[in-house]
């Protein structure tokens, strides 16, 4: 028998007792029962956003559906839009602002290096016309991390009245984010990552200068019925959302949230980010190469030895029980993705390192028996 192991950058194992409120009896989403927890639970999700106030919004949806609902509530119809595209995320912006028809400007990065500020701040400069630009900070399909801080700065000193919408699908409770002191105007999230739940809740953010912005272009918008963010928000600020929401989703976020809460939120990226360097630091003691320039704490984005594929090492893993994820696109056969952003800790890291020495022994490498467990546990024993 094996134990089955989900160890993919989403969806995460979810914590058992995340999994308990979930069985909780269905309450009714118009009682006052369902407010009081809906009030409670927002605010926790702002603490842990690092936003300010009560607008953070909880939809029944996905992060993708989180992110168009911003795009449509703060950029007028027609409007001019920088879209940085460094992996396969950034190219779904690129793709949905298109198709709603906005003015699509796009900058472009090789998969796996991080966005020049400096390239930014030169493309802002041909292109004034820019009412947003549109960003991914964790670039999942690479392990990417984009310096979201710097990106803000650039954009307020070159287009000061570009809003700066960002992709937090991988990054909210998994990497350094500070929204409102970095000046960012847009956060967006999912269930399926780091709050360590099944799919199925989207997260949006919007900033004060934002919400102007949505005020100033009311009648220019591109409607949206379901995700129109302008009626969610006067909904959720009395507790209720606009349409039906997965009420056994809000209790398991009250119950992920609280977990967070209890082990403080930057602890949690910093116990994140030290088990993702131990899978790097095994991968590499293994011959695997880091794909990433700048490591997102989410994944580990590793390269195979030469003469191994990524989709021989991630069938390995699954013979063992454990899925993890491959390449997109063109990195289907030089990238796979092992993950400890969900329920995990640093014994799940040493077994990815052990079960990637196993594999690639299967595959006919020549391995030593402990020498990917060693330089992981070297990295954990920093703590």
């Amino acid at each position: 028998m094996r134990k089955p192991r989900l160890l993919a950058p989403g969806p995460v194992d979810v914590p058992p007792q995340v999994l308990a409120a979930m069985a909780r009896p269905v309450i009714h989403h118009r009682s006052d029962a369902f407010s009081e927890l809906f009030v409670r639970v927002r605010a926790d999700l702002a603490r842990v956003a690092m936003v300010p106030g009560d607008d953070v919004m909880v939809l029944t949806g996905s992060g993708t559906a989180a992110f168009e609902a911003g795009l449509l509530a703060a950029v007028p119809a027609g409007a001019a839009v920088l879209a940085i595209r460094s992996g396969k995320f950034g190219a779904r912006w690129a793709a949905l602002a298109r198709r709603f028809g906005f003015d699509v400007v796009e900058l472009d990065f090789d998969w796996g290096r991080s966005v020049d500020p400096e390239a930014v701040a030169e493309i802002l400069a041909q292109h004034p016309e820019v009412a947003a630009v549109l960003c991914v900070h964790s670039e999942t399909s690479t392990g990417n991390l984009n310096d979201i801080e710097a990106i803000a700065r650039v954009c307020r000193r070159h287009a000061p009245e570009a809003l700066l919408l960002v992709d937090c699908v991988t990054s909210l409770s998994v990497a350094e984010l500070y929204p409102d002191r970095w000046g960012l105007d847009g956060v967006f999230s999912g269930s399926q990552k780091g709050l360590m739940m099944p799919p199925g809740l989207g997260f949006a953010w919007l900033s004060e200068r934002a919400w102007q912005r949505h005020a100033d272009a009311k009648d220019r918008l591109v409607p949206s019925n379901y995700l129109d963010l302008g009626r969610e928000r006067l909904s959720q600020r009395e507790g209720q959302t606009a349409f039906t929401p997965a009420v056994n989703l809000v209790f398991a976020l009250e119950a992920s949230l609280a977990m967070l809460h209890r082990e403080g939120i930057e602890a949690v990226w910093a116990r994140r980010e030290r088990t993702n360097r131990a899978v790097l630091a095994a991968g590499e003691a293994l011959g695997c190469r880091p794909f990433a320039e700048r490591p997102s704490p989410a994944v580990a984005a590793l390269l195979p030895p030469d003469g191994v594929t990524a989709s021989e090492v991630v069938s390995g893993f699954a013979s063992q029980g454990i899925t993890i994820a491959g390449g997109h696109d063109h990195l289907q056969e030089i990238l796979f993705r092992p993950s400890v952003v969900g329920y995990a800790d640093h014994y799940d890291a040493i077994t990815l390192a052990a079960a990637l020495e196993q594999v690639l022994l299967d595959l006919g490498r020549p391995v030593a028996t402990g020498q990917g467990v060693v330089a992981a546990m070297e990295v954990l024993r920093e703590a």
